[in-house]
């Protein structure tokens, strides 16, 4: 699957490792913060699925969504 052909649902949800319980993801994000690049993950709530998952804070994207100028990496102005 291609940045430019996914959704919504995709990038928040299909692409990402289910927690059944918020402990879980919080168990596993102390563990992905230590590394080099993930100080910025943050839990969430899925809105697609009754799980949660670990991600990138909205605007701090890391791929090329379809209307998307360019890849930055960084939070985009909202």
């Amino acid at each position: 699957m291609s940045p430019a052909d996914t959704s919504d649902e995709d990038i928040s949800c299909r692409t990402k490792v289910p927690f059944a319980t918020h402990s879980e993801a919080k168990r596993q994000w102390k563990w992905l913060r230590k590394q080099p690049g993930r100080q910025h993950l943050e839990i969430y709530e899925c809105r697609y699925c009754p799980a949660y998952h670990i991600g990138n804070p909205p605007g701090f994207q890391t791929y090329r969504r379809p209307g998307s100028p360019y890849t930055t990496g960084h939070r985009t102005a909202a």
